[in-house]
């Protein structure tokens, strides 16, 4: 699965491992093809993840799977894929023919997502999402390699045009995160089935994991969590991924929903008018009500 990041991925990675014919390392986004070969990032946050989350050895990467025994169905998950012109030539030379799963989300919703999350975790120092407009607004919206980014990331048919250049249309498939919020079941099941495995199979799709959400309600739990950051990022290589969830789940279980303010979602649609029609063309679905700033969750705004 190639991403695209908060659009649902890790909720499918639960999905998909519940499958008894599918095989996922308990590692989420190794990352491997994205970061393999790459320098050392200037920004200490991003080269912090790259090093201690991603994994480049290819010895370490094929590791991952050492597990696999009966399961047909063998992968990983990986939003960063869909960030990076690079990803796919590198893909394509080592598994010519894999499966891609694919998932996309209106970028504007993205862009708000990965805010909120990254707030609510205490990984994003800027006060407001305007500020953080501002400063990537400064900066070439489609670019080779967007991870890590606001703006840039919501550009994903940059990246994809790399995929369906190389792969024939039957080894990719594309979903949208909004019939993936009206019917998970459904999806899954599909993606069952493209993977050649069992599609009547029905995992527990009750929870949705790692969900943005919004802000914490109890100012104690909020100030712990978000000043726990660091921490937390340490210690997740050595806390099995069941424990971690339990440990969200506390935290986070009682948030207050937060909206997008009407005046950037309405800058942030014009920003990626072009953007949604070139998305549209290339994967023949009609996005025309991405272009409608009025359509958007109810909640609590948040400031600008």
């Amino acid at each position: 699965m190639i991403g695209a990041g908060r659009s649902g991925t890790t909720s499918l990675h639960h999905y998909l491992q519940e499958h008894p014919d599918v095989y996922l390392p308990s590692v989420k986004s190794p990352s491997h093809f994205y970061c393999r070969g790459m320098a050392p990032d200037p920004d200490p946050a991003i080269r912090y993840v790259t090093q201690n989350y991603f994994v480049s050895d290819p010895d370490d990467y094929r590791a991952l799977f050492d597990e696999v025994r009966h399961e047909t169905a063998v992968g990983e998950v990986s939003p960063a894929y869909l960030a990076t012109v690079h990803a796919a030539p590198r893909i394509a030379k080592e598994l010519p023919g894999v499966k891609l799963l694919a998932i996309l989300r209106n970028p504007v919703d993205r862009v708000f997502a990965r805010y909120v999350g990254r707030r609510r975790d205490g990984l994003e120092s800027r006060p407001t999402l305007a500020a953080v407009i501002e400063d990537e607004s400064r900066l070439p919206l489609v670019r080779d390699v967007a991870a890590g980014t606001y703006l840039a990331a919501g550009c994903v048919s940059h990246f994809l045009q790399t995929y369906v250049d190389r792969f024939p249309r039957e080894q990719l498939r594309i979903y949208l995160f909004e019939d993936f919020q009206r019917d998970a079941a459904g999806i899954v099941g599909d993606m069952y089935a493209f993977l050649g495995v069992d599609p009547a199979f029905v995992p527990d799709t009750s929870r949705r994991h790692n969900a943005s959400g919004g802000m914490i309600r109890n100012p104690a739990l909020r100030a712990l969590w978000t000043r726990t950051a660091l921490l937390r990022a340490r210690v997740r290589p050595y806390v099995p991924g069941a424990i971690r969830d339990r440990v969200f789940g506390l935290f986070t279980h009682d948030s207050t929903p937060l909206v997008l303010d009407p005046r950037l979602r309405a800058q942030l649609t014009a920003l990626y008018r072009d953007e949604v029609e070139r998305l549209a063309a290339l994967i023949d679905r009609d996005l025309s009500h991405w272009l409608d700033p009025s359509s958007g969750p109810s909640g609590s705004r948040l400031p600008l």
